[in-house]
């Protein structure tokens, strides 16, 4: 498991400049793991010309998807009713995101975000109940059109947003962090699987974007309590409004967290974090897609190291609590172990 961190983070790295969303991996693409800048108080006033870069890093392994299924397809592409199977898919993931936060007047800073994603898909049949060779041989073919050992990269869709930093907010070391915009449709989406299943057709459930601007809104506030703790608080919220060429409208995702810090050493950090992450149906011409919609709780362990430069390097865990699921029979992937890692940095 080492080793094979170790090769996709060096994968990650060198392509910096790739689950907007993709449709079967709420998981792996929510963008909760935070900047070190926005959890640890202490740069209070922003002024013109600040410039910070920061690198967030996202490693999951095996996030499990799958439903049952009584579909095979034939030689000649008929849709037929076999005996009842199961789709089995498992995923692994890389998600690097760099941040650009340009301050152009004191407290209003300009965010851009680009992720880029390496996903690595693998599915297996399970059959619990006997089949014959034919059988089998129409199983296959039809998992084939849905589900592939395949990997998949590229840019998922940006985000840019405004933001407006609040000091002395609740308590005189209390800063909050205002942010709207929008997210740009930079990342390839895919045609409708729906009626391609239906169809027999090949198809893809895993997109890179929505193929829409769609309005973000986040809130990030911390505040230090004593000389050793610390706490923040943050939601990030994304409001599809409309749907795409292709019929695509995505769903509605937010992100709620809270975190305590407790400062080890004066430059080390141990931070817990603890967040909800939602996500309600994706639509495919009004028509719910059952390979989206999730609920799940998340809990985080990461520590910063700061630097007297600013420079924040902050190794992290995340772990499921809870997670659901909001279709039985979709491919929603839920959470596995995740990495984490963030990099962040003042250029001036």
């Amino acid at each position: 498991m080492k080793k094979k961190t170790l090769i996709i983070l060096i994968i990650s790295l060198s392509v910096q400049g790739k689950v907007v969303y993709s449709q079967a991996c709420p998981a792996c693409s929510n963008p909760a793991l935070q900047s070190s800048e926005k959890l640890e108080a202490g740069l209070d006033t922003l002024q013109k010309g600040f410039l910070r870069f920061t690198l967030n890093v996202t490693n999951g392994f095996d996030y499990q998807g799958g439903h049952p299924n009584y579909r095979g397809l034939t030689s000649d592409g008929q849709v037929i009713t076999v005996p009842m199977h199961e789709h089995i898919v498992s995923l692994d993931f890389i998600r690097s995101e760099v941040s650009l936060e340009y301050t152009f007047a004191t407290n209003w800073s300009a965010w851009l975000r680009i992720p880029y994603d390496i996903k690595i898909q693998k599915a297996y049949i399970d059959f619990p109940e006997s089949v014959t060779k034919q059988q089998e041989e129409n199983i296959i073919r039809n998992r084939d059109i849905h589900h592939r050992n395949e990997n998949y990269y590229g840019i998922s869709d940006l985000r840019f947003l405004l933001s407006k930093r609040v000091n002395g907010f609740i308590g005189k070391n209390g800063r909050l962090d205002i942010a709207g915009g929008f997210s740009l449709p930079t990342g390839k989406t895919e045609d409708n699987p729906l009626t391609a299943i239906a169809a027999g057709k090949k198809h893809l459930h895993i997109q890179f974007g929505t193929g829409t601007f769609d309005p973000l809104l986040e809130f990030h506030y911390s505040n230090v309590l004593t000389r050793k703790i610390s706490i923040a608080f943050f939601t990030i919220n994304k409001f599809p409004f409309y749907k795409n060429d292709k019929g695509y409208k995505g769903p509605l995702e937010t992100t709620t967290g809270i975190s305590t810090g407790y400062r080890l050493m004066k430059n080390l950090i141990l931070r817990g974090t603890v967040a909800n992450f939602s996500q309600s149906y994706a639509k495919w011409d009004e028509v719910n897609d059952p390979n989206s919609g999730l609920v799940s709780y998340n809990g985080n362990l990461g520590l910063t190291w700061v630097s007297k430069n600013g420079l924040m390097i902050t190794p992290g865990y995340r772990f499921p609590i809870y997670q659901k699921t909001l279709s039985s029979g979709g491919d929603t992937f839920k959470y596995g172990p995740t990495f984490l890692l963030n990099i962040s940095f003042p250029a001036n």
